[in-house]
This record gives structure tokens, sequence and C-alpha cells, in this order.
């Protein structure tokens, strides 16, 4: 049975307070959606600092939102301002630290998610980097104005999502399908989903929920580009996709 996708405004989520942690957190996508990979929090730091935290099984994959701050993790210091992507491999102890006057909002994906079997131990020898900046990272093209920035990925030891930023224009790309799991943060900008024939409207702090083999297209509004955060399960091409029955590859974005 084909698990349905899911737009998910902030509203409809209760934002709940962490103990001793200076913290609140809204949990967007997990399992009740039909996620099987991915689950998808959104976290606001007041200043201050949060107790030691540790994901026993899950990779958590971030991404600083706004405000800025500090991760320690494993005895590594990463620093956080607005478009930093990070993570931390499962196992490993981390905290975070708001220095203020600002609030830290980071947007969390877990996989695989907590419960679940860890994957098994890498084989190969990859170096691993935990902290990337999106400045730091070329521009990609997925189609007519479309482009992506690969953040956090296998190449970096993290095997299991692919994390990207995403700007879409105008012009939309043609409804399609991706094999993976998948889950859209809306950045920045304002525009529709459209999902099995019906299209929502979606804006900054929205979450799509994108099961595999669900036919979507995302559109900007066309006042200023849509700015997205992706998270997919299993890694990845950001690019690849299919249109209806013929796979592209490498055309049209993850999106």
């Amino acid at each position: 049975m084909q698990v349905a996708a899911a737009v998910v405004q902030p509203e409809q989520r209760d934002e709940f307070e962490l103990p001793d942690s200076h913290g609140w957190v809204r949990l967007m996508v997990d399992g009740s959606l039909g996620a099987r990979h991915l689950v998808e929090r959104v976290f606001r730091f007041e200043p201050g600092h949060t107790p030691d935290l540790h994901n026993e099984t899950s990779d958590d994959v971030m991404y600083v939102v706004s405000g800025s701050g500090s991760l320690d993790a494993g005895g590594a210091s990463i620093e956080l301002v607005p478009g930093t992507a990070c993570w931390v491999p499962a196992g490993v102890g981390y905290h975070i630290e708001n220095e203020g006057p600002h609030d830290l909002v980071v947007l969390s994906v877990l996989s695989p998610p907590p419960g679940e079997p860890p994957l098994p131990e890498p084989t190969d020898d990859v170096p691993h980097r935990y902290s990337v900046h999106q400045d730091e990272q070329p521009v990609e093209t997925a189609g007519e104005d479309r482009t992506f920035r690969l953040l956090v990925d296998p190449t970096m030891g993290c095997r299991s999502v692919t994390q990207f930023v995403g700007e879409i224009d105008a012009i939309p790309a043609p409804p399609h399908t991706h094999t993976h799991e998948e889950i859209v943060f809306v950045l920045a900008g304002d525009g529709t989903v459209e999902i099995g024939g019906e299209v929502h409207p979606i804006g900054p702090g929205t979450s799509v929920f994108l099961p595999p083999g669900v036919e979507h297209r995302l559109t900007s509004a066309g006042r200023e580009s849509l700015e997205l955060l992706g998270v997919f399960s299993p890694p990845g091409s950001p690019a690849a996709k299919e249109d209806g029955a013929d796979a592209t590859g490498s055309a049209g974005g993850s999106s």
C-alpha cells in the first residue's frame, strides 16, 4: 500500500520544552506520517546550553536556519551560523551552546529513526568531515531555473542520508517521482507543492514529506526564489528523478 505524502505547517505541530536545555522542539515528520527512514524536528534554543545529547542508533543531520552558537561533539567544536550543515554520527555525544542574544533555530533529521537497527559498520576508509557551510559548496544545476548545493552526504562519511539546499525560480519542473524517501523544508520564499493533482501552499517553515514513488512538483510563487532544504534516504544524487515512466537520471532536480 502506497504511503501518502504530507504537507505540514509549523502551526500544526506543538512546540515542547526540552528539560534542562533552554530549548524547545517541534516534531514535524516521523513514523506517524509513514516515514520509514527519516525523523524531522525543528529545535529552537534560547541563550544557554543543552545537557549532553546522545542518539544511540541514529545519525543526526542538522542545518542552522537562524541564530548562532556552537556544537561540541566528541571533543570537536563546530561554529553554528545560518547556512551551516553538520552531522553527529550515531553513538557520539554532543551539546549545543547559544551565547545569545537571539534564538538559535536548527533543523534536525534523524536517520535511521530511533529504535531502528543502526547501519552496519563501514567497510571503506572515507575520511569523515562533520560540518560544511553552504557557501563553500559549488552550485549545481538540476533543470531550468533550478539549482542546488550538496551539503552532508556519503562523501563526508554520512552513509544514511543526502542533505542539500536548493532554489527554484519561476519555471516549475514537470511532475516527477523519486525512488528515495524525502523531506523538504522551506527556508524562504512562497510557492506551492502539487501532489496527486492537489495543490498546497507552502512558505517558510513548511515541511513536505515525500514517500518513494509519489508524483509531485514544487513551484515558486514567482516573486522570489523558493529556497529549500532537502534530506533524503537512501542517499544519492539530488538531481535523480523519474518523469512519468522515463528515468532521466540527471535532469529535473530532487524536489
